[in-house]
């Protein structure tokens, strides 16, 4: 018989989701879509609050995000909870998404349901820019 494993992994799934946003776009450019923002946090603790957004990503996609100055408000008052926000393109389609949450905290939240609408409205104008329909 064997050596039993140390540190075994968990049987079954996890209670961590994820909740994704789809933009449907189809296009040989989706990779200049890739983006991340990353909270600029003032405090520690219980005093910290997001102050600022910073965009990293390819091209000037990231950029274009950047001067959205109501997409940044916005995320200023998701952000704590959320981690940073994704931007994910792959073949078919562009993926928005935050942090895993644990079942207990999965909630429907309006507020970055309107930030994902916001990007989205976003990538689509740069794929029309590139002259792509999504």
């Amino acid at each position: 018989m064997g050596k039993p494993d140390p540190a075994p992994l968990p049987y079954g799934s996890l209670q961590y989701y994820q909740v994704h946003y789809i933009v449907e776009a189809e296009s040989d450019d989706n990779h200049n879509l890739l983006a991340h923002c990353v909270p600029i946090t003032k405090g520690r603790l219980g005093n910290k609050r997001v102050i600022g957004v910073k965009w990293v990503g390819a091209g000037k996609f990231s950029e274009r995000l950047q001067a959205d100055t109501k997409l940044t408000d916005m995320l200023k008052e998701v952000l704590l909870g959320q981690g940073e926000i994704r931007i994910d393109p792959q073949d078919t389609h562009v993926r928005i998404y935050g942090k895993w949450l644990h079942e207990d905290k999965l909630a429907f939240n309006e507020t970055m349901f309107e930030i994902a609408d916001r990007i989205a409205t976003h990538i689509k104008q740069k794929l029309a820019d590139m002259g792509v329909k999504a």
